[in-house]
């Protein structure tokens, strides 16, 4: 899953959302440096990213594009369940998507000054190009994937699978529709787990 289902996937808890956002640039035991809260939510990004790549429904939406994208392929889905969350946006949230977009982005500019330069980075992109609704739509999406495309050590061109995806766009939503209530459950008994 990519920033917009870790957020969704941290239940409102600001905490939780600041230590998701952290798990995308703390490795190994650095987050033991972290309070507990943002520990907390280091570990659930790390829980959400390993319990999506097991599971046997992502890796049959992920082998669609294996063959033409090869290692690729897991990021091109990450990406294209954010914009499949978005879609079926008010099967999972009360909270309007654009209040929820608000919300996130307010939380990361509150603390933005308490982040390290590598997350700045990020963050500082993710708000200024406005990531999250970039992943309503599927120009957004090629807009997004050719961003990773460029910042990727070795040439790619993943930009191109939106091609596939609206090929397969009817098959990855089965995926996901069965995948993201499973992913909704594991997460929040880890996080009941970890408090």
């Amino acid at each position: 899953m990519n920033f917009l289902a870790h957020q969704y996937l941290s239940f409102h808890n600001s905490e939780i959302q600041l230590g998701n956002l952290y798990g995308e640039i703390v490795r190994g035991k650095d987050y033991l440096h972290f309070e507990k809260g943002l520990q907390n939510g280091i570990l659930l990004h790390r829980e959400i990213d390993t319990f999506t790549d097991a599971h046997d429904l992502v890796k049959n939406s992920t082998q669609k594009f294996h063959e033409k994208y090869g290692k690729y392929a897991p990021v091109i889905v990450d990406v294209l369940y954010d914009y499949l969350l978005i879609k079926n946006w008010e099967t999972y949230s009360q909270v309007p998507f654009d209040q929820f977009v608000q919300d996130c982005y307010a939380l990361f500019s509150e603390n933005f000054e308490t982040f390290p330069p590598k997350l700045q980075f990020i963050i500082q992109h993710l708000l200024e190009h406005d990531w999250f609704h970039n992943y309503t739509s599927i120009e957004g999406i090629s807009q997004t994937l050719k961003g990773i495309s460029q910042r990727s050590k070795f040439k790619n061109n993943i930009e191109e699978s939106t091609h596939e995806f609206l090929l397969f766009e009817q098959d990855l939503q089965e995926d996901f529709q069965i995948f993201f209530p499973e992913l909704i459950s594991h997460c929040k008994l880890f996080i009941a787990e970890n408090q």
